[in-house]
């Protein structure tokens, strides 16, 4: 089939006459693709795919089809199952203390920890605006999305749930569903420091797509698993749940932004500089 362009220009600010047709008819010296500003360009396209991945994020939740109910099925399922496992697997890494642990163990905290995987979704990205690495931008970009959904939704079930941590020493199936009670001895269910890594590790491995970079990616968060255990803030099941749902969340945002991908070769907006003013040009190819 052959390919047609059809481009209409919307002026987003007042334009003259002039400085209009020179939009349509492409004559004007300053019109040209070295005068698009880069910066602009890329945060409208960046912004864009956040509003896609937040949106279409929130739609496949909502309406999720037989294959989505499965999946959550068997993660439930598997985590209702694993809760018989959380006091022998505590009891077990207690008796594992060691001096030699005790300083391996905090960098799984850290790798984990919300503060320090935020800073690096923010050196990525920036990295990749700075040195103009389109493609390291935009994992930066997936790994700022992932992160915050996965916030969300992992803060949202530690509050619904009301979960005791180990060190309450009130049992593994202390849960006050729905309690709200706003504690963090109440935030077990499921391991935020595990969701997180587990986040960055899927969107990593996907966006590198090596096996040796993905074993040690996901090396390093199973560290963090253990460190959470180790530290006595979560039970084994708790680190199942936050795995799953780090993965599955981190898979979710690299699919929608390929659909996003897709979707940009049939629509392109480029924000248009001149001397006499600004404009919009929607280009739409089919």
């Amino acid at each position: 089939m052959s390919k047609y362009k059809f481009a209409i220009i919307l002026l987003a600010f007042p334009l003259n006459l002039s400085f209009a047709q020179n939009l349509f008819l492409q004559k004007d010296p300053y019109f040209s693709n070295s005068n698009k500003n880069p910066l602009i360009s890329n945060l409208t396209e960046d912004f864009s795919s956040m509003y896609h991945v937040g949106k279409g994020f929130i739609s496949n939740t909502i309406h999720l089809d037989s294959k989505d109910l499965m999946t959550a099925g068997i993660i439930v399922g598997v985590t209702a199952i694993s809760t018989t496992f959380d006091n022998p697997i505590r009891d077990a890494v207690k008796k594992s203390h060691s001096s030699t642990l005790d300083r391996i163990t905090p960098f799984g905290d850290k790798i984990g920890n919300s503060m320090y995987a935020t800073k690096f979704c923010g050196v990525v990205y920036l990295g990749g605006f700075i040195l103009g690495e389109d493609e390291l931008r935009k994992t930066g970009l997936m790994l700022t999305e992932a992160m915050v959904l996965n916030g969300a939704v992992t803060q949202g079930l530690k509050i619904i749930m009301g979960r005791s941590r180990p060190y309450a020493n009130e049992g593994n199936y202390d849960i006050d569903f729905l309690a709200m009670r706003f504690q963090e001895e109440d935030y077990s269910l499921p391991s935020g420091h595990t969701s997180a890594v587990f986040t960055m590790a899927t969107v990593l491995s996907e966006r590198i797509d090596n096996i040796y970079a993905s074993v040690g990616l996901y090396s390093l968060a199973g560290l963090t698993v253990f460190q959470r255990i180790y530290a006595d803030a979560h039970w084994f099941s708790d680190t199942f749940l936050g795995a799953a749902i780090g993965t599955v969340i981190g898979l979710e945002v690299v699919k929608l932004n390929s659909e996003y991908e897709t979707s940009r070769t049939n629509l392109s907006v480029v924000p248009l500089v001149n001397p006499n003013g600004y404009g919009v040009s929607i280009t739409l190819n089919f």
